[in-house]
């Protein structure tokens, strides 16, 4: 893939998109859909491109939450890592119509806006039980090298 191609691409996307939510009607029917988003969860992959393309159409940084800089681009799990990061930083700390814009390899793209409800969103690991009936938590403190060495070892 050719770097450049792609950006104009997922330019073009973002912009279709944002262009898309000021002509739908808000939920009631009235005003603008982007009028009543609280708040814009786009896919983790390039701060930059999507900061100057939301600016491009009038959006604010502010209405915008990354969280790359933490957990790099996590390709299609990035936008739910990124909501439930944001519970926990507390920017969703009541329920909020979110705007989340994802494409993938530059070359699809698509976007929900949802409302998320902070008391719904899971932010502990879930414990399940192995067969000796002990609690295994889902997330860990092992490294990703630990996961592949045990995966390995004999």
């Amino acid at each position: 893939m050719y770097g450049p191609w792609v950006k104009a691409l997922v330019q073009r996307y973002l912009t279709q998109m944002m262009i898309e939510l000021q002509e739908l009607p808000g939920p009631d029917g009235s005003g603008r859909l982007l009028d009543c988003i609280d708040l814009i969860v786009p896919h983790q992959a390039n701060k930059t491109m999507v900061v100057s393309t939301a600016e491009s159409v009038g959006l604010t940084p502010d209405l915008l939450y990354f969280n790359i800089d933490r957990v790099g681009n996590t390709s299609s799990a990035s936008i739910p890592l990124a909501i439930r990061d944001a519970v926990l930083d507390g920017v969703i700390e009541r329920p909020m119509r979110i705007f989340a814009p994802g494409f993938g390899a530059g070359a699809v793209g698509g976007y929900a806006v949802v409302r998320i409800d902070p008391a719904i969103v899971a932010t502990e690991p879930r414990a399940s039980l192995t067969e000796e009936g002990t609690a295994l938590f889902a997330l860990n403190q092992a490294t990703s090298s630990d996961d592949v060495k045990q995966a390995f070892s004999s």
